[in-house]
């Protein structure tokens, strides 16, 4: 039509209720309207005969008016007859007084009457929209077909949208019948992809809730518009707003289907909403107490309106998706609502349903005091608590309330309160859970003593990861002294609990008496999961300690329950997971620590168990690093980072952050990984102790060390407690040497360098670790490379090939860097190239931009020289700056007047990446590595010119 096109035109969109045909359309409307076509817009009125037309026309009822001003009265009249909400507004449209209207005259004379309006508006051209026409009236489906088999002699574009799930046979005729010259453009619009969706909640949650979303919604926009105001920014999180807090304009597409619902069919709709999932007629027809066949009829009429689909063969049938019948459900009047939700419980209890079915409408109906309401929603919540915590939590806090205060029952109600707290906990919230705990305890008889000292066990392990060791202490060895049986589960889980609080504040010694006698225990008794947490706990403070070789014997023990775990067991040892997973880091056993962190991260994602979530979200970002996989690590660390917010657990947030930060920085979003690290940091004690803070100050050390802040990097010494690092353990003080030797080496300072390579080299011989061992080769290296860069050929190749083979794949290509630059130096160009090369692409391919960038750099740099030394070209006129472009001249001459990247930009005209770009290149090709060095050569240059 824009290139002056005559024939008339049918743009065809289909698709799904909400998969966004009228967002299209619109998008339509606005070209068309850019680009200077009249257009006309419509939507079918219900009650109107032409009403999509009548609709149209509205739209632009004074051009119309000008149109048909020069029209017979007879043809006037009839246009009104067909659209009298035109006469309503035109006065050229209403029978003069005294003037005799005539008689309606054949559809075919309407039609042609429109016919000729629309080629006579179509000046330059014509676009009419008719949006939702499944749902137009008989008349104006008639009218489009009768358009379309004799379309006007003008540039006129029909553009319809419906839903072809909904499309009757006269709609489809109409458009099947049109004529040759009509040309056709259909489309059916598809579901979201999942990067679709990425985009369009980018910076609103977690990767892991954008897929969640996706997966529930289908790819359709109008539910995953609901979700996400539904629910919160976090797997597990409250939800953001409830659904009947949603006005009609907020979701038109659900809304303004029930209202062209008969009485019949909007009832059972109603009902089937209440029930949720698949409901059958039988009972929907208890429900409302009409026939069958009724209920049948009334279903018919919801499938038509693709309300409702069948399900499975037989009488089984359910909302198109569970968006809409929540709608549904929460938009019926309150009273009736409730009364939907007494008969089908009544309906549900009659066919003796399990209490997870019925208590939905327990909830809802229960009154205070009604013990059976209680009863039912204490065993759906237990039903539900391994799998969706968050729901058995809501049920657990209506029987609370339904549940009388009276002496008698206290004791039930404190059993209530901590299933409640444990509930809480498993869903992530650990401050709500503690003072729920609390309560509990206050209210919980001290005999018998077994349930007493299990609900002490969980207050403690809550406690302590929420960083309160002081008070976990005092009220588990309280607890201790009062149990008369020390052999007992229930104090060997206290003891477990004394074991892992004693690691946390760094008490190896304590932690090992402890848990030694927490397995004695749970050998006696058979207790594979707190067996398996006992030797994967006795691992980590024996490694963290340097017994390096007890430290494997109690690993081999831990895995080998493990792994002979089925998934239910499994599920249930998830703490255990998180001190083999780490033992398995620490003694080099990466590839088992990949695997039990991959699993359980798994397991507790499906479970939704976030109460240890974070810290094994935190190993597996570890291993996740290690292996080079940076954007799964980054999506994991995401995730660790809003558990942990939801959580308020300092030391989940001092964790979560620290990897978030530590990733990010490997990346190159620098801005983002310094704004996590002062997160860390602020939820940092100045002195760390306990392995989980240590670790954590390391990866902030490491993160201030690749942003260039050297000071940062060494001031974080003092946190683990000075050069010799007593708060941090043995096997990882050598990654905490090699960061320092870098952070030396970037301030200048070779001999500080050397010492704490020196240092590496001494612990990794001590502990016999492959990989630490090649951890320490890689930083004498690196202290050789500047001195006498040859020299480091040895131990860059020793160290690529310790790392690669220990599974360190980001630091086995850092050796690559060195050892490329080494060989260069050695004479060996060629091989020092493909090494810097290799290393360059491997480190673009993992996503770690900062990593690639300083190979990159280097590379350029040695390139530089390689051209300077077999003879490079000559400028007669800029001598000693002949390697340089004549944009790299003026960035080096204009940084050698202290002009920031900034500045630059805006004096050349150019972005400030392509200033970097440029001056990456002229660090390169002059051989210094700073701003000042650029400075001090130009300025030799312009003394020598």
């Amino acid at each position: 039509m824009t290139n002056g096109a005559a024939d008339s035109q049918l743009v065809e969109l289909t698709g799904d209720a909400g998969i966004g045909k009228t967002a299209v359309l619109g998008e339509l409307v606005a070209q068309a309207r850019s680009r200077h076509a009249v257009v006309l817009a419509g939507r079918p009125l219900r009650g109107t005969g032409y009403g999509v037309w009548a609709d149209a026309f509205d739209d632009q009822h004074r051009l119309v008016g000008d149109v048909v001003a020069s029209w017979s009265v007879l043809e006037r009249s009839e246009l009104a007859r067909l659209f009298p909400g035109l006469a309503a507004h035109e006065q050229v449209l209403r029978p003069e007084p005294g003037v005799e209207v005539p008689l309606p005259r054949p559809a075919p004379v309407g039609h042609r009457l429109v016919r000729e309006l629309l080629e006579r508006l179509a000046v330059p051209a014509l676009v009419v929209v008719l949006d939702d026409v499944h749902a137009a009236d008989p008349a104006s489906i008639d009218l489009l077909g009768s358009l379309l088999r004799r379309p006007p002699s003008a540039p006129v574009m029909i553009a319809v949208g419906y839903r072809d799930r909904q499309a009757d046979a006269r709609l489809r005729e109409a458009i099947a019948g049109r004529s040759r010259q009509v040309t056709v453009s259909s489309a059916r619009l598809a579901p979201l992809t999942e990067q679709d969706t990425a985009r369009l909640l980018a910076g609103r949650g977690t990767a892991s809730w954008t897929q969640q979303l996706h997966a529930e919604s289908e790819g359709n926009p109008a539910y995953l518009k609901v979700l996400a105001a539904e629910r919160a920014a976090f797997p597990g999180g409250p939800a953001g707003g409830q659904l009947d807090d949603l006005r009609p304009g907020d979701a038109p597409v659900f809304f303004d289907e029930l209202e062209c619902l008969s009485p019949g069919a909007r009832a059972v709709v109603e009902a089937a909403a209440v029930l949720g999932d698949v409901f059958d007629t039988a009972l929907v027809a208890r429900m409302l107490q009409r026939r069958e066949d009724g209920v049948l009829a009334s279903i018919g009429e919801l499938i038509r309106h693709d309300l409702v689909r069948p399900v499975v063969s037989g009488q089984y049938f359910a909302l198109r998706h569970p968006v809409v019948a929540r709608l549904i459900r929460d938009t019926t009047e309150l009273s009736q609502r409730v009364r939907l939700h007494t008969t089908a419980d009544a309906a549900l209890q009659a066919r003796d349903a399990a209490p997870a079915a019925r208590a939905p409408h327990v909830e809802q109906w229960a009154r205070y005091g009604d013990l059976d309401a209680v009863e039912v929603l204490e065993a759906a919540a237990a039903s539900v608590m391994g799998t969706d915590p968050t729901r058995a939590a809501v049920w657990l806090r209506t029987a609370l309330r339904v549940l009388p205060q009276t002496a008698d029952l206290a004791g039930r109600r404190a059993e209530m309160l901590v299933r409640l707290a444990k509930a809480r906990g498993t869903s992530g919230y650990l401050r709500e859970c503690r003072d729920t705990m609390h309560e509990a305890l206050r209210h919980l008889p001290a005999e018998p003593r077994v349930p007493h000292a299990r609900a002490v066990a969980f207050t403690a392990l809550v406690q302590r990861l929420l960083g309160a060791h002081a008070e976990t202490d005092a009220l588990v060895r309280a607890e201790i002294e009062a149990l008369d049986a020390p052999e007992t589960p229930a104090c060997a889980q206290l003891q477990f609990e004394l074991a892992c609080n004693a690691l946390s504040r760094g008490d190896t010694a304590g932690c090992q008496e402890l848990a030694t006698q927490a397995l004695g225990v749970a050998v006696q008794h058979a207790l594979n999961p707190l067996r398996a947490s006992c030797l994967g706990l006795l691992a980590m403070a024996r490694a963290t300690a340097g017994d390096i070789a007890q430290a494997r014997e109690a690993l081999r023990g831990a895995t080998t329950l493990l792994d002979a775990m089925l998934d239910g067991e499994f599920a249930h040892s998830l703490t255990a997971v998180v001190w083999i997973g780490w033992s398995e880091v620490i003694l080099e056993q990466r590839d088992d620590a990949f695997r039990h962190f991959d699993k359980a991260v798994e397991v507790a994602t499906r479970g939704e168990s976030w109460l240890v979530l974070p810290h094994l979200l935190v190993g597996y970002v570890f291993v996740l690093r290690n292996r080079g996989r940076l954007r799964e690590a980054r999506t994991a660390a995401e995730h660790a980072v809003h558990l942990a917010e939801k959580s308020r657990s300092p030391e989940q947030l001092t964790s979560a952050h620290s990897m978030l930060a530590w990733i990010d920085v490997a990346l190159g979003e620098t801005d983002q990984a310094l704004e996590s690290a002062m997160v860390a940091t602020d939820n940092t004690r100045e002195s760390a102790s306990g392995w989980c803070e240590v670790l954590a100050v390391r990866m902030l050390a490491e993160v201030h060390l690749m942003t260039r802040n050297h000071e940062e990097c060494l001031a974080m010494v003092a946190a683990a407690g000075g050069p010799d690092l007593p708060a941090a353990d043995a096997c990882t003080r050598v990654a905490w040497y090699e960061i320092l030797t870098r952070a030396e080496l970037l301030a200048g300072r070779h001999d500080a360098a050397a010492a704490w390579a020196e240092r590496a080299r001494a612990t990794a011989a001590d502990l016999d670790q492959p990989g630490r061992i090649a951890l320490a080769q890689l930083a004498t290296a690196q202290v050789d490379a500047t001195r006498c860069p040859r020299a480091a050929v040895d131990d860059a190749r020793a160290a690529l090939l310790g790392l690669e083979e220990s599974g360190m794949a980001v630091d086995a290509l850092r050796a690559r860097i060195v050892l490329g630059t080494a060989l260069w130096h050695q004479g060996e160009h060629d091989e020092g190239m493909r090494e810097l090369k290799t290393a360059e692409t491997a480190f673009t391919q993992m996503g770690a931009q900062t990593l690639a960038r300083a190979a990159r750099t280097e590379r350029r740099r040695l390139a530089a020289k390689t051209a300077t030394v077999r003879g490079p070209r000559t400028d007669t006129t800029t001598g000693g700056t002949a390697t340089l472009t004549g944009r790299e001249r003026e960035v080096a001459t204009l940084v050698g007047e202290g002009m920031t990247n900034r500045l630059i930009a805006r004096k050349l005209h150019i972005a400030e990446k392509t200033v970097e770009m440029h001056l990456s290149n002229v660090f390169a090709k002059l051989g210094v590595t700073s701003r000042s060095g650029v400075a001090a050569y130009m300025t030799r240059q312009g003394a020598t010119t």
